[in-house]
């Protein structure tokens, strides 16, 4: 288990133009908690996704316009 001296012993090691990057990956995490450490589920990427279109673009679009159209 690593002690908290150990860590500020290391961090005195580092150079001052890297100080700012260890300082906001400390700030970074305590923002987070230990849910730091878990990879981001699929799920909660997906919930990241924004769609813009007007808001009757469910209701209005006509898929037969939409055949033989590229997507790419």
């Amino acid at each position: 288990m690593v002690t908290r001296e150990e860590v500020v012993a290391e961090i005195q090691r580092v150079p001052e133009k890297h100080l700012e990057k260890i300082y906001k990956m400390i700030k970074n995490y305590e923002e987070k908690g230990e849910q730091g450490d878990a990879p981001e589920s699929v799920m909660a990427k997906l919930r990241q996704i924004r769609i813009s279109a007007t808001p009757d673009l469910s209701t209005k679009a006509n898929l037969h316009d939409l055949e033989g159209q590229d997507a790419g």
